[in-house]
């Protein structure tokens, strides 16, 4: 019991530690870009604006701004924070770690999606991973040529022909579409940190809050995109168009 205890206060303790570093402030520039597209296109071209579907693009606009926002001054921060206490051993090690628990949820997809031949890959990833990977600390399996693949339910309802609808920005999560935003939810019923399923883990509400919180951070931590770094006025439709895009793409595969 001490030992769990401790375990659930550092966590606890840890979680609120890069919070409490995400209140310092990066050194940065201009504050983020608000013309736009049509201040600057020439007239007759509007038709890069309606080459997807955005009708909420003013909210869109105003939610994109507030992510880069929460980005620049608190994410970012605490994930500069956390790479400068956590070794990088230790990072890739939880990254692993939480990819690994990602495959109950990939599985529970393929399996909807009636896809055998990546559901058999995907659940050897999870058992190799598991075992030999030690708890999913090791990635093995993709030098066995299991390779790791991201399902969700908002790819399975594409797989089953529901088209995505508007185009529609999430706080915080960034882009998503009428069609993958609720369908989060879902995911998360399958996640191990996020809905624990009693008899495969006893896990603790301060000890789910904790592991969430570090979920989030190491997923911000491998991910390279900066906002307003591009360079270019159109950022926010570039970064729409590639991402439904990629969205088509990961449906059609």
């Amino acid at each position: 019991m001490k030992a769990r205890s401790f375990f659930q206060v550092s966590l606890i303790l840890f979680a609120l530690g890069l919070s409490a570093c995400a209140t310092t402030q990066p050194d940065v520039g201009d504050e983020t870009a608000t013309r736009q597209l049509s201040d600057v296109l020439p007239a007759g071209d509007e038709i890069v604006v309606k080459d997807f579907y955005d009708p909420w693009e003013g909210y869109n606009h105003w939610m994109y701004n507030f992510n880069a926002r929460f980005d620049r001054y608190i994410f970012i921060p605490t994930v500069n924070a956390y790479k400068s206490v956590v070794p990088g051993i230790a990072r890739t090690g939880i990254h692993n770690f939480f990819k690994n628990l990602g495959e109950f949820s990939n599985l529970a997809n393929l399996l909807l999606q009636a896809k055998p031949t990546q559901f058999g890959r995907t659940f050897g990833r999870l058992v190799v991973n598991s075992t030999i990977g030690i708890g999913g600390l090791m990635d093995p399996a993709t030098s066995f040529g299991l390779y790791h693949q991201n399902e969700d339910f908002g790819q399975t309802l594409g797989h089953w022909g529901l088209g995505p609808g508007p185009y529609f920005i999430l706080p915080i999560v960034g882009p998503s579409t009428l069609r993958d935003a609720p369908s989060k939810i879902i995911d998360r019923i399958f996640h191990p940190v996020y809905e624990p399923v009693p008899w495969l883990v006893d896990i603790k509400s301060e000890e789910q809050l904790a592991l969430g919180l570090l979920n989030g951070v190491d997923t911000r931590a491998n991910i390279g995109f900066r906002y307003y770094e591009m360079g270019s006025p159109f950022e926010y439709y570039w970064i729409r168009n590639f991402w439904l895009e990629y969205r088509k793409l990961q449906i059609s595969k």
